[in-house]
């Protein structure tokens, strides 16, 4: 999962959302993107990118140290057990993107909103 993403000459990311890779315009709404990492763990691993829509357009995120803290924050929090995604910035353009690569678990994640019913999601095809 370390390769950079490839673009193209719009800027937009050239491959499209599947099995292991979703984007999100943005963390508004922390409970999805949560559920996509603890998906991701409980398969085969993948790559959440924030700061870009769903037809790959790049758009960013405002605050990159902030929002790169919040998500570690909320993984740290949320997530059993402890899992440790590898998050890295990546600036196109004038825009910074937030790249989440999740590693397949050797354990089974419990998802940060039905967590008291053991409900754990495996990501199968495209959101």
């Amino acid at each position: 999962m370390q390769e950079v993403l490839d673009f193209d000459e719009d800027g937009r990311v050239r491959a499209l959302e599947g099995k292991i890779l979703e984007f999100k315009r943005d963390l508004s709404s922390p409970t999805r993107p949560l559920r996509t990492i603890v998906a991701f763990a409980n398969s085969a691993g993948g790559r959440l990118v924030i700061g870009v829509e769903d037809d790959g357009t790049v758009v960013g995120v405002s605050d990159p140290l902030s929002e790169e803290e919040r998500i570690t924050s909320l993984i740290a929090d949320r997530i059993s057990p402890q899992l440790v995604p590898a998050i890295d910035l990546v600036t196109v353009d004038d825009a910074t993107i937030l790249i989440v690569d999740v590693p397949l678990s050797t354990r089974s994640i419990a998802s940060p909103v039905r967590q008291k019913y053991g409900w754990r999601p495996v990501r199968r095809n495209a959101s």
